[in-house]
């Protein structure tokens, strides 16, 4: 009974914010996200989608069913959208597929914005099944996607249409970098595989990160420990124990600019999380980005950074002299690094002024 009572609130409430977005009088556009789950990553994408679309309400798409049921009320489908875009994350996979499907089944006109083709994280394979994507995708106005991985990805499955539009985050990128502050800062961002995890890597493979940390803080440098999301707590917990820093704080900022504000005064940023980094770039906070997953690399070669990644998934490449080369360069690479995140700020604004309709 309290679960069907739940969703009878869940859907009024669903309702009563689409009626308000429809008295508002403004053009509204359904989005298909990660945002709402307290990952700040997501939250970010959202925030930049919001940003990119100006006086369009952004609205967002929940489950076919729940669509269907608003749509019945005139609340969605063509009635009350004027488009539909997948955005920001990992979401030509499995986990995309049925918002997609039931957005064109409303007719609705579709397209992608910066998001990411393949294995959205752990509890996914790093190689998903994306064949349906192949039918999908030629309906779609336009296949924006986040990096160079994702259109070669695409490209093999035979999709033609997509192009390189860059992570939708970079539309948050600041218009000039921070001086780094005195003594030396760095940010660590760090998320493990859970246990049943198939497809991670050991910790063992942080050892090279370990000895990082040491040695900047050695040279007189301060850590700062920061979770994108809860369950990096944990994982940064081991971390702090490893390199004897146990009492160390966690910060968790719970928005885009809480976290550039700590990352714009850091020399340099040691993330795993993928929006550790891009939030990184995007506060022009040189990154070595520690990839879990390929959509790591897809970014930091979106910008042409990908001397700064380190794939976890091969022993051979090295943490540590990574880490080292990037803090001997790092100064002299902030202003390349933003510019390039700005390049593509600009970049997404004109992709989304091309496709969208005239008010």
């Amino acid at each position: 009974m309290r679960s069907l009572l739940d969703t009878i609130r869940s859907n009024a409430l669903s309702a009563g914010e689409r009626l308000q977005y429809l008295r508002e009088g403004r053009p509204r556009v359904a989005y298909a996200g990660g945002h709402g789950w307290r990952n700040l990553g997501d939250d970010a994408l959202f925030e930049a989608a919001e940003r990119v679309f100006g006086d369009r309400r952004l609205v967002s798409f929940r489950y076919p069913r729940h669509e269907a049921r608003l749509a019945w009320l005139g609340l969605s489908g063509r009635r009350y959208f004027q488009q539909f875009v997948l955005g920001g994350g990992t979401f030509i996979n499995p986990y995309g597929l049925i918002s997609v499907r039931a957005a064109l089944q409303q007719g609705l006109p579709t397209w992608t914005l910066g998001t990411g083709v393949g294995s959205a994280g752990f509890n996914m394979s790093r190689r998903p099944d994306l064949a349906e994507w192949r039918a999908v995708l030629r309906d779609f106005q336009a296949v924006g996607v986040r990096g160079p991985c994702s259109k070669a990805t695409l490209d093999e499955l035979g999709v033609s249409n997509a192009e390189v539009v860059g992570d939708l985050a970079l539309v948050l990128a600041r218009a000039e970098p921070v001086k780094p502050v005195e003594p030396r800062r760095f940010v660590v961002n760090l998320v493990l595989p859970p246990p049943q995890e198939r497809e991670g890597y050991p910790y063992e493979r942080l050892e090279g990160l370990e000895r990082a940390i040491r040695h900047f803080v050695a040279q007189g440098w301060e850590p700062l420990f920061v979770a994108m999301h809860e369950h990096d707590v944990e994982s940064l917990q081991r971390l702090k124990v490893a390199v004897g820093r146990a009492g160390e704080a966690t910060l968790s900022p719970s928005t885009s600019e809480e976290y550039m504000d700590l990352v714009g005064p850091c020399t340099l940023t040691l993330a795993t999380r993928l929006h550790a980094a891009v939030l990184s770039c995007c506060a022009g906070t040189p990154t070595l980005s520690l990839g879990y997953r390929e959509k790591c690399l897809d970014f930091m070669s979106s910008l042409g950074l990908e001397a700064w990644h380190v794939d976890l998934a091969r022993p051979e490449e090295d943490i540590f002299e990574r880490a080292l080369a990037l803090s001997e360069q790092a100064d002299g690479l902030r202003a390349t690094v933003l510019a390039r995140a700005q390049e593509r700020q600009r970049g997404l604004h004109e992709y989304v002024r091309r496709l969208l309709p005239s008010s």
